[in-house]
């Protein structure tokens, strides 16, 4: 009974034993063990990192200056233009009428005009006939061959001569004002209809077209938005606790992710001047060396920026 109570005894003290190193081994000296000691994290002090978006610099809205309705359309999202091109005609039947008018006014003018003209040559004839007779008369007159009343009446014709011809230039000239003037309302008409043919101003690309044929277009309401391409850039942003380092001029690499696989070059060429309250970032813009096609405004883009290039100052 004593040999079985002693082993039992010692049985239960090597299960306390192992399980005190166990206990040992698991809590107190797990801390200090190779195994669960954290790798050191290698930190990258050459470049930055950030995520942004394919943007245009450049984008400029095409719209009416006055309410009209749309008349015809000669592009749609996505195409390529070219500087000057037609994009689109809002509905002009009143202004055209307009010009039409006035087209006719000038040419009646001209007309009338070139009738004056000649009205005034004839006068100039008569007048230089006229002058001819009074100072003939004046000559006869000192001889006493002519009367004095035939002289006077030479002088009046010589006189009504000289005020008809003048008369005739004066409205000549009144002629000639009225054609400049009628000139001047035809190009203020022609530049309303202008105004009303929408021209890409640069060559670009139609980012959106807001509206359809035959719709009304308030006045300043955008029907096409434009973007220059030679303007796009890639507008990233990085936190600031890495944005200390980064100027302008510096290199950087961009991956799109329509293009996962292939990395495009390029280098800052703008930092914004004010940070995001809320995320704490700061807007860094890179522009591209070759920009890939097709393009797209607002794509996501990811950007590494070398710090350890030289950066350039561009004013």
């Amino acid at each position: 009974m004593t040999f079985v109570n002693s082993k039992k005894r010692l049985i239960i003290g090597i299960v306390l034993i192992g399980i005190g190193t166990l206990v040992t081994t698991k809590i107190y000296l797990s801390k200090t063990t190779k195994n669960n000691t954290p790798p050191l994290v290698k930190i990258d002090l050459t470049r930055v990192s950030g995520v942004g978006t394919i943007e245009a610099k450049e984008i400029v809205i095409l719209a009416p200056k006055t309410t009209s309705k749309l008349e015809e359309l000669f592009a749609d999202e996505g195409d390529t233009i070219h500087r000057g091109q037609v994009l689109a005609k809002m509905e002009i039947s009143e202004l055209r009428g307009n010009l039409q008018e006035s087209t006719a006014i000038i040419a009646k003018s001209r007309s009338q005009l070139a009738s004056q003209n000649a009205t005034i040559e004839d006068l100039k004839a008569k007048k230089n006939l006229a002058d001819i007779t009074f100072n003939r008369y004046a000559a006869l007159l000192k001889g006493g061959f002519v009367t004095q009343a035939e002289f006077d009446s030479a002088q009046a014709t010589a006189q009504s001569a000289a005020a008809q011809l003048m008369s005739a230039q004066e409205n000549f000239k009144l002629s000639e004002h009225d054609i400049e003037r009628s000139l001047a309302i035809r190009t203020s008409q022609q530049e309303k209809i202008d105004d009303f043919t929408l021209r890409s101003p640069f060559d670009g690309v139609v980012v959106s077209r807001k509206f359809e044929v035959g719709s009304t277009v308030g006045a300043g309401m955008a029907v096409f938005h434009i973007a220059n391409p030679k303007t796009l850039w890639i507008k990233t942003y990085i936190d600031e606790r890495q944005s200390a380092n980064v100027k302008v001029g510096q290199s950087a690499t961009v991956t799109l992710r329509s293009f996962p696989d292939q990395k495009f070059t390029g280098k800052v060429v703008r930092i914004g001047v004010e940070s995001d309250r809320i995320t704490e970032e700061r807007v860094v813009y890179i522009g591209l060396d070759v920009l890939p096609h097709p393009i797209h405004i607002g794509e996501q883009a990811e950007a590494f920026i070398d710090i350890s290039s030289p950066s350039k100052i561009e004013l």
